[in-house]
């Protein structure tokens, strides 16, 4: 049964170091304290969630995600999981399927029950075997998404990123894209689908601009939002607040998830800003049900970036005076000192 809940929160998904343990306890708290309900698990640069993709983790690993997993549920926070073998995933082999399976099963044994299927930034050619048994790239990642979708007993939250994630990587366009298209027809309805907008890194994502995504891909996709991302240029600093993002955009999405700075620290303001906005429609979707009376006046709450920085600098504030390790205050004193040079 799909989940009917608007998932908004932090997609953990940027190439570098990925966050340590405490920090993603610390980011709980965040998304806890700000009203985000959502993480997925998936940096890049974890080779077993990428590179790797077939070992299974070792004990001590299992032990931090299982707690990880248990500390998200006991906060109410929807712990996702992702896995991204499309780098040497041979689809149609059945070793290979078996490998996926396994790697599921320890992920059920850890206590999790949502998980999300990446295929980015990947190479759309296929190796002979799968050639000779699939009709097409997007046929054999349906194939297998659809499988792995049973065998996980259909769970309530599966996110699938397509290796078309933009209008920017679609071939010819959105609209002709023969890959989205077979997508969007075949992969089973009750799957979520990433997208990151008009590009990968999308100043402004549109209403009219998702009503055309949600056409091709014949569902209401889920944002992976890369505005605050900086894998790309390490010498920025994506300090600003949640904006390019109509409320309206709401209704026509099953979430919006961001992809954020690779210093955990910065991540202070994009992510309260980002509460801010889903508190603000969370409160109009509340007085919309509560107060139909045409004659009524509603006050509706309407999300203002600006406003909503100066409330994260003020809460930001008091982060400073709390005591840190020397790994984190050398870290912080570096990321600005580079910033500012920059």
């Amino acid at each position: 049964m799909k989940h009917n809940d608007f998932l908004c929160g932090v997609i953990e998904g940027y190439y570098g170091r990925p966050w340590s343990f405490n920090q993603r306890k610390t980011l709980f708290e965040y998304c806890l304290k700000f009203g985000l309900n959502t993480y997925v698990y998936a940096p890049k640069d974890d080779a077993k969630h990428r590179s790797r993709w077939r070992d299974l983790y070792s004990y001590e690993e299992s032990s931090e995600l299982s707690q990880l997993i248990h500390i998200a549920k006991r906060y109410g926070i929807k712990f996702v999981y992702a896995l991204s073998p499309g780098l040497d995933l041979i689809y149609s082999s059945d070793k290979d399927l078996r490998a996926l399976k396994r790697k599921l099963d320890q992920g059920c044994y850890f206590g999790c029950e949502y998980w999300a299927w990446l295929f980015d930034d990947i190479e759309s050619e296929m190796c002979q075997q799968d050639k000779d048994r699939f009709v097409s790239f997007a046929h054999a990642q349906v194939a297998v998404t659809n499988e792995i979708y049973d065998y996980l007993n259909k769970p309530n939250i599966l996110l699938f990123c397509p290796t078309q994630y933009c209008s920017q990587m679609a071939k010819p366009s959105l609209e002709r894209s023969s890959y989205l298209q077979t997508i969007g027809n075949s992969l089973h309805p009750d799957i979520d689908i990433f997208w990151t907008g008009s590009k990968v890194i999308s100043r402004r994502i549109s209403v009219s601009h998702i009503l055309s995504v949600n056409t091709v891909l014949q569902r209401r996709v889920t944002i992976w939002d890369n505005l605050n991302a900086k894998d790309y240029d390490q010498c920025r600093l994506c300090l600003g607040p949640f904006s390019g993002r109509s409320s309206n955009l709401s209704s026509r999405l099953s979430g919006m998830l961001s992809n954020p700075n690779c210093e955990f620290e910065l991540n202070f303001i994009p992510l309260h800003t980002l509460g801010q906005w889903y508190q603000s429609l969370r409160i109009n979707e509340s007085q919309d049900q509560i107060d139909d009376d045409e004659d009524s006046l509603q006050i509706t709450q309407i999300y203002l970036p600006n406003k909503a920085l100066d409330q994260a600098l003020i809460d930001w504030l008091p982060e400073f005076q709390k005591v840190k390790s020397a790994y984190d205050c050398q870290k912080i004193v570096k990321v600005f000192f580079i910033g500012f040079i920059f």
